[in-house]
């Protein structure tokens, strides 16, 4: 079971995830397959108003695993999550088992 911290932080990155896809269905059809789309920083911090540009394709590899987020460098919180993939312009992290009741619901 996850400490109180870690299952907030995890409904914060769980929150801008669904902003984001969202935003990913508005943009395919316009925006194709080549272009980056700035999307909004998924990490744990509620207050972050950053963007992280990240290529259609690239972020639907990130959506394929419910349990990892786009993050811009720096916003990784290392003892609650691993980073799994590290681009120019973002890095891709990973939510420990611990908070996959709270990153798998519908």
């Amino acid at each position: 079971m996850a400490d109180a911290r870690a299952e907030r932080i995890a409904e914060n990155e769980a929150r801008f995830r669904d902003i984001n896809e969202r935003l990913r269905d508005d943009l395919q059809p316009i925006a194709g397959d080549a272009e980056a789309v700035r999307f909004v920083c998924e990490c744990g911090n509620a207050s972050c108003r950053e963007g992280v540009a990240v290529p259609l394709p690239d972020y639907r590899d990130v959506r394929v695993n419910p349990r990892r987020f786009a993050v811009v460098p720096g916003h990784e919180i290392p003892d609650l999550e691993t980073v799994v993939e590290r681009h120019e312009n973002y890095l891709v992290i990973e939510k420990p088992p611990e908070v996959a009741h709270i990153l798998e619901r519908p």
